[in-house]
């Protein structure tokens, strides 16, 4: 049976990125269409990314 784990909550922090302004139009249009913040919008977003992200190891440059 799995368990339902109420952890304390985290903390907010804020901090800057640049992104292309298509991207701000589209969380800005989606923010309007859900009722939503586009912050709410966007940290849902990264957290949905979080889980999907796979790092592909690529072998190093030779030095000479």
């Amino acid at each position: 049976m799995e368990e339902l784990k109420i952890t304390k909550k985290t903390e907010p922090v804020m901090f800057t990125i640049r992104v292309d302004k298509s991207i701000v139009d589209f969380y800005d249009n989606l923010a309007k269409e859900t009722n939503r913040s586009r912050n709410e919008l966007i940290a849902m977003a990264l957290e949905f990314a979080m889980d999907k992200i796979k790092v592909e190891h690529f072998p190093e440059k030779s030095s000479f």
